[in-house]
């Protein structure tokens, strides 16, 4: 599962910068953030040990939202490699280009022939002659090469295509994880905060992270830390057999649907 401390911009799903609604083909629909036109969270001031260490409903939803976004992402079909796609383009471009100055070729020299006076000019029109032989059979194997090349462009084009319809066709459910983990995010900097402020800070966060002073890209390493736990309670807190039956008023597709 890809982690949620990813803070980037851009959507690991879909590429796309991570707002609250997706356009596509089909029409314009609104995917609201899990916790969009709920009222902030007051939480006290300092949270004790044990109220950061509980994970509640709402944070174990997001989590199964990302969970089932990359599910469904990782069943897209595989891209072809962006180089391969661009050579394609570029040979059949080259072949197109070869074969229609092939064709100018043939129909010049045929239009030289046709002409009464090429008869005055016996060696000139025998050398037409010959040179137009040597353009067909030229333009034979050009055509053939055209029609493969144009054949791999069409199957990678394809492949792009078909990952581009099933991104398209489950664009809610890939929206809904991104703006899980963009709210998992800000929970989890909520929950580094509050274990920061502790006195009797866990050993796991105050030994297995180091501290912002001494460890290079500190935040990463603590958003890591954090989701990594968070992670692993996430079977005890909400059983996979029971996890069908999460509230419909979250405004979710229940996960076991």
């Amino acid at each position: 599962m890809a982690d949620p401390r990813n803070t980037s911009a851009q959507c690991r799903n879909c590429g796309c910068d991570a707002d609250a609604s997706v356009d596509v083909t089909i029409g314009h629909v609104s995917v609201p953030a899990a916790r969009t036109g709920e009222a902030e969270s007051f939480r006290p001031a300092t949270r004790t040990r044990l109220e950061l260490d509980e994970m509640g409903d709402e944070e174990a939803w997001l989590w199964r939202l990302v969970d089932e976004a990359d599910r469904v992402y990782a069943a897209a079909p595989e891209p072809p490699p962006s180089d391969r796609l661009a050579e394609a383009d570029r040979q059949l471009s080259l072949a197109t280009a070869f074969e229609e100055r092939i064709q100018l070729q043939i129909r010049a020299a045929q239009t030289a022939l046709a002409s009464p006076l090429s008869w005055l000019r016996p060696s000139h029109r025998a050398a037409l002659v010959r040179q137009l032989k040597r353009d067909r059979a030229t333009a034979v194997i050009a055509a053939v090469q055209r029609r493969r090349a144009a054949e791999v462009r069409a199957r990678l084009r394809s492949t792009a295509d078909r990952r581009t319809a099933y991104l398209a066709e489950h664009h809610v459910t890939l929206a809904a994880g991104r703006n899980a983990r963009s709210e998992l995010v800000k929970l989890i900097d909520e929950l580094i905060e509050g274990y920061a402020s502790l006195t009797d800070q866990p050993a796991w966060f105050r030994f297995g992270i180091g501290s912002p002073a001494t460890t290079p890209d500190w935040l990463t390493a603590a958003r890591r830390a954090v989701a990594e736990r968070r992670r692993s309670q996430l079977d005890e807190v909400i059983p996979r057999e029971l996890a069908g039956r999460l509230p419909d008023s979250w405004g979710g597709p229940r996960a076991a649907e």
